[in-house]
């Protein structure tokens, strides 16, 4: 069953559910109050005629002409014995006495149905000082109300009907507006498939003030996002195997030369054996930061636990002063700042960022650390050659250099700003550059408490 198909069986049955309930209150309302209008003037009548005297006495009963006065069209009147005969009985119609005697010895009432026509039946004991006696019963024949039940019963049927085809048809063509929109996203989105190419929702379709139109925008967001993923896997694509055909076509290179003259030449077989290593060693890294940057897009590449991040910055700034007799200053307000994290993963952001200063600046480096209620800031400040302001937005993106030839010369690939981006992201903080050329740069990383 298509969602169209489902839409109309439910919305039109949810309205027969509340026709049904509405008629159905309607109905038992009218019925009520009108037949407890009819009750209640039929027992002022017998309340009247129980006060006459000569009723007290059972004698009298015999008499014809007893009640004469009170008998009017459609009604009747008789007189229970305690034996449960009927002692005197007058009627206009003789579908009143259809209905047998009915012995009792409180007030009741009933209404009795006969050939589309309704009677009401009131009895009420006959008492002779506190000892009951008898029992009077009256019937009365419930013409018009009985029609006007009908009439009630026939609008109400014929109102149901009426709704739940007009219901049926309304629903049949607001299906076919409201699904329209949707037939259009599914028409796109098998157009993408069979074509293999991005397309986005008309302005038309996304201007609605609705969730059809929330969720053109959101489609169309999704489309860009995809567009801007599927052009970002080309470049990496593209930029990987340009990094990896560089060593491999000075390898090859090299091997060439090495076949032909290495054999007859010492120089030229140390200057190939140099070279191919050389590759070979810079291949390796490439190969190791492409595996590392994969495995960032894993879910569970990032272990939390409670951690102490003073540490970890002054175990990172101890381990480059080392490595390349550089001085890195640490300066923090607080020496406790405790937050959930990867120690494992932190240090090597660290570590990437200080090896960035380290590269391109020759003066000391600054760590300047900013504890905050819930989240901590540290800044890594060098005073080095710095970047062009057009270059700043693009500096997290794989495998973008500023300058390769420099690049090129101090061994990088060009991931190392990627990796650390995704690190800090996983953590759920932020990162950012300033720089200014010839005035440094200043890495900004915010992490949460």
């Amino acid at each position: 069953m298509s969602l169209r198909l489902r839409l109309m069986v439910l919305s039109s049955a949810w309205l027969v559910f509340i026709l049904v309930l509405f008629s159905t209150f309607i109905y038992s309302f009218f019925v009520n109050s009108t037949a407890k209008n009819e009750k209640d003037l039929l027992f002022s009548k017998v309340q009247s005629i129980l006060e006459l005297k000569k009723l007290q006495d059972p004698h009298n009963w015999s008499d014809p002409g007893l009640l004469d006065e009170f008998l009017v069209s459609n009604e009747m009147i008789r007189i229970i014995g305690m034996d449960g005969l009927v002692k005197l009985e007058l009627k206009s119609d003789e579908m009143l006495v259809v209905e047998p005697p009915h012995l009792t010895t409180r007030y009741s009432y009933s209404i009795k149905r006969i050939d589309n026509t309704r009677y009401l039946y009131v009895q009420v004991p006959i008492l002779s000082g506190s000892t009951q006696i008898g029992v009077l019963e009256m019937g009365r024949m419930l013409t018009k109300w009985s029609l006007y039940v009908n009439v009630l019963t026939t609008a109400l049927v014929l109102m149901s009907v009426g709704a739940v085809v007009i219901s049926a048809l309304g629903s049949f063509f607001y299906s076919r507006f409201l699904f329209q929109p949707l037939r259009e996203l599914n028409g796109t989105m098998q157009l993408i498939q069979q074509s293999g190419t991005f397309r986005k929702l008309d302005s038309e379709f996304t201007a609605r003030y609705d969730e059809l139109g929330r969720l053109g925008v959101t489609f169309n967001q999704m489309i860009s996002r995809l567009e801007e993923l599927a052009f970002k896997q080309k470049r990496f694509v593209a930029d990987a195997s340009h990094e990896l055909r560089t060593p491999l076509t000075i390898i090859e290179s090299y091997a060439g030369l090495l076949k032909r003259w290495g054999s007859e030449d010492p120089e030229i077989r140390q200057e190939a054996i140099e070279a191919i290593l050389g590759e070979s060693n810079r291949l390796k890294g490439l190969v190791g930061s492409l595996m590392q940057l994969a495995e960032s897009e894993q879910e569970d590449w990032v272990h939390f636990a409670p951690i102490e991040l003073l540490g970890i910055i002054r175990s990172a700034a101890a381990a480059m002063e080392v490595a390349f007799d550089r001085s890195i200053i640490v300066t923090c307000p607080d020496e406790d700042i405790t937050i959930g994290g990867d120690a494992e993963k932190l240090k090597q952001l660290l570590l990437i960022l200080l090896d960035n200063a380290v590269k391109y600046s020759a003066k000391p480096i600054r760590i300047v650390v900013i504890p905050g209620q819930t989240e901590v800031r540290f800044k890594i400040i060098d005073q080095g050659i710095g970047l062009d302001e057009n270059a700043l937005p693009f500096l997290f993106d794989r495998f973008f250099r500023t300058d390769l030839a420099r690049d090129r010369t101090t061994g990088g690939f060009g991931l190392g700003l990627a990796i650390a981006k995704s690190i800090v992201e996983r953590h759920g903080g932020n990162i950012r550059m300033d720089s200014r050329p010839g005035r440094g740069t200043t890495a900004i990383v915010t992490l949460p408490r």
